[in-house]
């Protein structure tokens, strides 16, 4: 009987351990599946917190960055905003997953809503900011072309953009010299805001010199819409007209001649010439002035030497050489002084001369250096002409036969 029962007990238990087993397994499989199933399900799933940040960060904030710093950067991205606008809505659209919204649904369709509404806004931000909220406007200054050919004009605006109107009118003391209307429009950033530029030629309205004698002011008025700016224009860059000029003779004398009877003679004669704004000491460089010089040395016998024509563009000075026999044909006149040596074929003593031997005629008596100075059109129709006079002689030698001569070139006849 005993082992009729420990024969029961043995088989109660081992028909219950299949089933623990099976529980178990089955328990097991239903946990892990549940598990799996639902981290699939949050790693697909897509947050509005998610999409927002999403385009804040790779459409909002790069706009924003360009907007704000476009004006330090080596070349200008503003220009290129909605391409780029566009750009960062497709990378949007595609790293949300977007596809075809209509059968995203959810959240997917509502972020792509977001995204073609904002493409659309951020694009059109700049005409809402031009055409609605405009700006201050206010003077932004006045550069001038080193090459005194314009004048460029800068209106700032502290908001907006758009293309506008400007009417200027200068005034040359109290005479009106122009009148004009420039279109411009606020497409130009810089470290100190959104601005829009037009530019003005000198030759326009130039009537005569700022500075000097005749000079008088020239003012601009600059009117756009309500707004009227009036600023006077540099005095400097407005003048252009040579009013003075100066000649001088430096003669060089040696001990070496080649009449035996003189012990002193002359070689050669350095020639300069001054020209600019008339003042009572030298004239006054002029940097922007264009105009010829004609320079004749003329003496007993007529001419002496008639220098070929200096062409003077700004400071740039040329002329023809002949050779050699005028220097190298080029110097710089205007900018650090107004006075131009004219060169020869010899430099002696620190002087370019002319010699002596090349002049037309070279007889005792009386020179005169004159120079004509003709302007260039577009600064003036005068001429302005001066001269000096020196004396070429041989040196008295108060009657004493035996004393050899001296040639001399003193100034005054």
């Amino acid at each position: 009987m005993s082992g009729g029962l420990l024969d029961r007990v043995e088989e109660e238990v081992d028909a219950e351990e299949p089933v623990e087993a099976v529980e178990t397994e089955s328990t097991d499989s239903g946990l892990l599946s549940r598990a799996k199933s639902e981290s699939d399900e949050s790693s697909s799933e897509l947050t509005m917190a998610d999409s927002l940040k999403m385009i804040g960060l790779v459409m909002v904030l790069p706009y924003f960055l360009i907007m704000w710093f476009d004006a330090y950067l080596p070349f200008s991205l503003s220009s290129y905003l909605p391409f780029i606008i566009v750009a960062t809505g497709g990378i949007v659209w595609w790293q949300l997953d977007i596809r075809n919204p209509l059968e995203s649904g959810g959240i997917r369709m509502m972020s792509s809503v977001i995204v073609v509404v904002l493409v659309s806004v951020l694009i059109l931000l700049p005409t809402i900011f031009g055409n609605v909220w405009v700006g201050t406007m206010s003077f932004g200054g006045i550069d001038y072309e080193e090459d005194g050919s314009s004048m460029e004009i800068t209106i700032r605006q502290n908001q907006g953009a758009g293309s506008h109107d400007a009417i200027v009118a200068i005034t040359y003391g109290s005479s009106s010299v122009y009148s004009g209307t420039y279109a411009f429009s606020i497409d130009q950033t810089d470290g100190y805001g959104k601005h829009g530029t037009f530019s003005i030629d000198t030759s326009a309205y130039y009537s005569g010199n700022a500075l000097g004698a005749s000079g008088q002011d020239y003012t601009m008025s600059v009117t756009v819409g309500d707004t009227v700016w009036e600023r006077t224009i540099d005095s400097n860059f407005l003048t252009r007209t040579i009013t003075g000029a100066e000649t001088g003779v430096t003669a060089v004398m040696s001990a070496n001649c080649d009449d035996p009877n003189h012990e002193r003679c002359l070689v050669g004669v350095g020639l300069s010439v001054s020209s600019g704004l008339a003042s009572a000491a030298s004239p006054v460089a002029m940097p922007l002035a264009n105009y010829n010089l004609t320079t004749t040395l003329s003496g007993p016998g007529g001419t002496a030497i008639a220098y070929p024509v200096v062409e003077v563009v700004r400071t740039a000075a040329s002329w023809d050489t002949d050779g050699g026999a005028y220097g190298d044909g080029a110097a710089i006149v205007g900018d650090w002084g107004s006075q131009l040596q004219l060169e020869g074929s010899e430099e002696q003593e620190g002087v370019s001369i002319i010699l002596k031997d090349d002049w037309q005629n070279s007889d005792y008596g009386c020179y005169t250096l004159t120079v004509s100075i003709t302007q260039d059109s577009l600064w003036g129709s005068e001429t302005v002409t001066s001269s000096s006079e020196y004396t070429f002689e041989v040196e008295d030698q108060g009657g004493d036969e035996n004393e050899p001569d001296r040639e001399r070139w003193v100034p005054g006849c």
